[in-house]
């Protein structure tokens, strides 16, 4: 791992096995020759290390080279770290692309072969729910489905992105020792470290004239003191009156607005004390057909306080009382409807069996 911020963070994202990995283990050996370290999951996620967080760190990263090939496009761990990058901001001036020969992104009809991959693969998990007799306690399994339902969503966008990158061929990388791919990721890093070495600079001479101003007022407050207040001297003692007095009124003015400001906060606070039982509020997940998963909700007849949608539930918040809640989805024509009691935080029940 990088040591100091002299030490670029470099990172690569690749599949594991066959061509991939080769090419990646070859990025490293030839950065490693330049002086440049690259960070890979095989060296530098120790044992019982979180693997999703170093993904998400990944993410992050300033410099991700990714070797793009079928099998990372069909990865879902591969899926989630382009996501991750791709969320954060300079996507494009973050990343160092690679596609191997073997993949085709170039047709609107082959970025279509890809979505329509995570579509089924979103389709089958979301069957496999379904096939379960008891849907409560599945988030994992559900976090799975959101997953392939987001790079379901997003892969045309990414994959866009990519074919318009003139990546140049596997061969050409290869027989040039990965040359441009340096080359190209140490400008990024000079330029990088330039700019912030000019802020630094900035920042220095900023503090510098804050320092110099203070010292000078205090120069002058101090003069001022010594001199025994020589800028009162000589002034009408009606002026010092009235000055005195009008300093006065701005503490009465200022007492009174305290005051006020107390008496909220006494309101507020005994406002908090007199919630009770019945102004209790419990999250509600509701577990429901994909294809209502956008439906309107409510409970007893009133729409409902939706906090969180997936593709297979909807969270909603709502009072407790005493007695069953009528909950019903509607979506068109469409409609379902349970009636529940609901006594504790966090329940789940099933609409439309």
């Amino acid at each position: 791992m990088p040591k100091s911020d002299i030490e670029p963070a470099i990172y690569i994202s690749y599949a594991w096995g066959s061509e991939s990995e080769a090419i990646a283990v070859s990025v490293e050996k030839e950065f490693r020759k330049r002086g440049l370290h690259i960070i890979r999951d095989k060296n530098d996620l120790g044992y019982k290390g979180k693997i999703r967080d170093f993904m998400e760190q990944i993410g992050r990263g300033k410099y991700v080279i990714l070797i793009i090939s079928n099998k990372y496009l069909r990865s879902e761990n591969c899926m989630f770290e382009l996501l991750q990058i791709f969320k954060n901001q300079d996507f494009y001036e973050r990343i160092f692309p690679v596609v191997l020969d073997e993949v085709k992104i170039a047709k609107a009809t082959d970025r279509l072969d890809l979505m329509k991959y995570w579509e089924d693969e979103a389709a089958n998990l979301d069957k496999k729910i379904r096939e379960l007799k008891e849907l409560s306690n599945i988030q994992g399994v559900t976090d799975d489905l959101n997953l392939y339902t987001e790079i379901r969503n997003n892969i045309a966008s990414l994959t866009n992105i990519l074919k318009d990158i003139n990546t140049l061929n596997t061969d050409r990388h290869i027989n040039s020792d990965f040359e441009q791919l340096y080359s190209l990721v140490q400008s990024k890093v000079q330029a990088d470290l330039g700019s912030k070495s000019t802020g630094n600079r900035n920042k220095i001479i900023k503090q510098g004239v804050i320092v110099i101003i203070t010292l000078l007022v205090f120069v002058l407050v101090f003069q001022d003191v010594k001199n025994g207040g020589l800028s009162n001297k000589g002034k009408d003692p009606k002026d010092t009156a009235s000055i005195a007095g009008k300093k006065h009124d701005s503490l009465l003015i200022l007492e009174e607005k305290s005051k006020k400001d107390s008496l909220k906060k006494e309101v507020v606070t005994k406002e908090k004390v007199d919630i009770g039982p019945s102004n209790a509020r419990y999250i509600v997940e509701l577990f429901v057909p994909s294809s209502m998963a956008q439906a309107a909700v409510f409970v007893d007849n009133k729409p409902a306080e939706v906090i969180e949608r997936s593709p297979i539930s909807i969270k909603i918040r709502l009072r407790k009382k005493n007695g069953s809640h009528h909950f019903e989805i509607k979506d068109g024509v469409d409609t379902c409807f349970t009636d529940k009691l609901i006594s504790k935080d966090n329940e789940s029940l099933t609409l439309c069996d």
